[in-house]
């Protein structure tokens, strides 16, 4: 039985979030359910945390409601409405906050080594939350560290490829090139933490005619990583014309990160 577990205050953008521990969360006598309508209150020195006696009944999120609002919602914004947002949607988005920080830092700056991991993004703000967890210093030290992308890194202590020196290659050079370059990278780890390599986005590659050297790069890697390494290949999906290359490239990798909505997934059996 857990009763008493540690906690931390996190800060995600304005708002802060409290982190609960999972063995806390998945003991038997945990009294609340994720999404319930809870009440929070200062005591004193003490946060108190309680269920607020509502039914059981929840309007539909926005988001799932039947597209014949959408002009609705858009003349509501256009006239400067703005939503007036109820206890349990304030709870809710903490509860989303939650879980953003708790997978942003046990599944992206924590990832294991020997991961080929595909980031599957869409809004550039998130590639930049990941790229920088996935690089902090706090968790990678003095490993080498690598990142493929169109324009110069800001990133601190990381080994830079940009974009113009592949994408005018045909497909083997190209190919080649990247490999040379994950190879040359990791060769400069000196220390025992795995050498982290991140690609911006690959969807680039599947759009210049580098589709067959993408696929060997990405195959040759394999579901998991030989070497002391941790490799994460993004793809701007909306640039991804073919589904079928999707398709294929996220069959050469174990490990999953989607940001609509932000969920890590591990493949069956790996």
């Amino acid at each position: 039985m857990v009763t008493q577990a540690e906690a931390k205050i996190h800060r995600v953008g304005p708002r802060h979030t409290i982190y609960l521990a999972k063995d806390l969360v998945e003991d038997s006598t945990f009294p609340f359910s994720a999404n319930e309508d809870l009440t929070v209150r200062i005591e004193g020195g003490a946060l108190i945390i309680d269920k607020t006696g509502k039914s059981g009944y929840r309007l539909p999120d926005m988001e799932a409601l039947p597209s014949r609002n959408q002009h609705v919602m858009e003349t509501l914004d256009n006239l400067n409405f703005s939503p007036i947002a109820s206890k349990a949607e304030r709870i809710r988005q903490m509860l989303s906050e939650i879980h953003e920080a708790e997978m942003l830092e046990s599944r992206i700056r924590h990832m294991p080594k020997s991961e080929h991991a595909i980031l599957l993004w869409e809004e550039k703000s998130f590639l930049d939350i990941v790229l920088s967890e996935f690089f902090d210093p706090g968790v990678t030290g003095k490993a080498a560290k690598g990142l493929l992308s169109a324009k110069p890194a800001t990133i601190e202590s990381v080994s830079n490829l940009l974009l113009e020196e592949v994408s005018g290659l045909d497909r083997q050079t190209a190919a080649r090139k990247i490999r040379d370059w994950m190879l040359e990278v990791h060769s400069t780890n000196k220390s025992n933490l795995p050498t982290r390599i991140a690609v911006e986005d690959y969807s680039w590659l599947l759009q210049n005619g580098s589709a067959k050297g993408l696929l060997e790069v990405e195959q040759n890697i394999g579901l998991r990583v030989r070497e002391n390494m941790t490799i994460l290949c993004g793809y701007d999906v909306s640039n991804v014309i073919d589904p079928k290359q999707l398709d294929k490239v996220m069959g050469f990798h174990g490990y999953a990160i989607m940001d609509h909505p932000f969920r890590v997934y591990r493949r069956a059996g790996d």
